[in-house]
């Protein structure tokens, strides 16, 4: 079976490599060969390998009207899968013209695609208006990988944060809290890891980005941190480093809100709203152990259930097969 993936940029960003490419060594063992085409690479002879191709991905590509026709015209099968509200975006909204023309090119596939595939219920939701046939595909890992650590040596408690430049500003906002907690409590340790350097005042621990080297910093929190923006783009994502604090047995404190619901939950995190509810949810866990640990094995416990890659793969081998769209 001979699989076209559309993306917008290359195998590394991070929903393609989680949404697809990342099971192409599972895939493949099942006669599955996954081929890439880059949105903007879409010309006459890509259409033809699509024409030639058994299904084609679209891995949450927005384009033109006319350009969208003509792939969905060669394509013998097509899926549509988004793991973020690309409806909207992160911070200032779209102004009228921009939204009504995203929106319209978004739900253009949502109505003609055979499948549609989604990360989490929020966006499911959304999909459900303008298609019929809604799978959802959790975000998941390799839990092999992404462990905890089989052994933490003796040290201070980490406070920790691993994520993409883009999303420094949360961190950033986090500021006021961190220093008082750090104040407070002076033999935490704050550790930042990231393709560039937050621009903070209170102590920390930068470690640069280095491909292969996520999960081993996050195996060395003791408790992981995820601020999120309160607007319409952040209710729609699944955040994986939620998933990835989880997996490494890490407890989570953060605002939990829209699908973040659908993998933090009382048993492995604390929810929190304002600075004095992070700063009191931050102090509880630097000392009580026993509840850091707690957390820690549930939030594993989770991963295993909803997030395994092995588990996720074979929903996305089933329905590749064609068991959900025929």
């Amino acid at each position: 079976m001979q699989v076209l993936v559309i993306t917008s940029r290359d195998l590394t960003k991070g929903s393609t490599q989680y949404r697809i490419a990342q099971y192409e060594s599972m895939l493949r063992a099942h006669g599955i060969a996954l081929d890439y085409v880059r949105r903007n690479a879409i010309n006459g002879t890509a259409l033809e390998r699509m024409r030639k191709a058994d299904l084609v991905i679209n891995q949450k590509c927005l384009m033109r009207a006319s350009l969208t026709r003509r792939i969905l015209a060669a394509s013998r099968r097509t899926i549509f899968d988004f793991d973020d509200a690309i409806y909207t975006r992160s911070g200032r909204p779209y102004g009228w013209w921009t939204s009504r023309r995203v929106q319209r090119r978004l739900q253009m596939w949502l109505r003609a695609a055979d499948a549609v595939t989604t990360a989490n219920t929020v966006l499911a939701d959304y999909a459900r208006r303008y298609s019929r046939v809604v799978t959802i595909l959790p975000m998941a890992l390799d839990l092999e990988q992404w462990a905890p650590a089989p052994e933490r040596p003796a040290g201070p408690v980490t406070i920790g944060w691993i994520g993409a430049p883009v999303n420094l500003p949360n961190l950033e906002r986090l500021e006021p809290v961190l220093t008082v907690v750090l104040d407070r409590h002076p033999g935490v340790r704050l550790a930042v890891y990231s393709g560039q350097r937050p621009r903070l005042s209170c102590r920390f621990d930068y470690v640069p980005f280095e491909p292969g080297h996520d999960a081993r910093f996050v195996q060395q929190l003791d408790i992981g941190l995820l601020p999120l923006p309160r607007d319409e783009f952040a209710l729609g994502k699944s955040p994986i480093k939620a998933i990835q604090y989880l997996a490494c047995g890490v407890p989570v404190v953060g605002d939990c809100i829209g699908a973040t619901t659908d993998i933090l939950t009382p048993a492995n995190s604390i929810a929190v709203q304002s600075d004095q509810e992070w700063i009191d949810a931050l102090s509880a866990l630097i000392t009580d152990e026993p509840r850091r640990r707690e957390l820690g094995r549930a939030g594993r416990d989770a991963a295993a259930k909803h997030h395994d890659r092995q588990i996720v793969g074979t929903q996305l081998l089933q329905l590749l097969m064609g068991s959900a769209i025929g």
